[in-house]
């Protein structure tokens, strides 16, 4: 077979393509199943990190809120157990205080 038999088709006429059509059609079709499948996996690998990703950022989202949550009614009760003496949280900012020592 020569280049310009293979350009002008007659390469698909021979007898060894008409004996072979079906195992060339079952391997172009598993081929394609192949490919697809392939993709789909992809595709499904991606999600799967992103929705990982996302987990992870919910759960840290989580733990802080429950974080703040927690000090926050540990300040509640607190505040509860010291009103009866007269003792409360402050509403003002906490103000610094400097020593200032002398050496003289």
């Amino acid at each position: 077979m020569n280049i310009k038999e293979f350009i002008h088709g007659d390469m698909l006429l021979s007898n060894w393509m008409k004996n072979n059509i079906m195992l060339i059609l079952l391997v172009a079709v598993l081929l394609i199943f192949y490919i697809t499948n392939r993709y789909s996996i992809e595709v499904s690998v991606k999600k799967i990190d992103k929705c990982s990703k996302e987990i992870k950022e919910l759960q840290q989202h989580s733990t802080k809120i429950k974080t703040m949550y927690q000090k926050s009614s540990m300040m509640l009760v607190l505040d509860k157990k010291l009103a009866p003496i007269g003792v409360g949280i402050s509403k003002e900012p906490i103000k610094e205080v400097i020593v200032i020592e002398n050496n003289e």
